[in-house]
């Protein structure tokens, strides 16, 4: 099932996220980062798509 998730940088802080889409490989291959999107101010935000063989990842930068 496909889920299409909505990520906001909610924090007043001066702090920066990252949200990253991730491929999952075949076998035993390292996956892929297919797209990687800033969260650089609060109330920035962005969507993404969650499923099977895909995932997301939210770091500060």
């Amino acid at each position: 099932m496909t889920k299409r998730v909505r990520i906001e940088n909610a924090d007043t802080s001066d702090h920066k996220l990252v949200v990253q889409t991730w491929q999952v490989a075949p076998d035993d291959q390292p996956h892929v980062l297919v797209k990687e999107e800033p969260l650089n101010y609060p109330t920035a935000m962005t969507e993404g798509l969650v499923f099977q063989g895909q995932y997301l990842v939210i770091k500060e930068v």
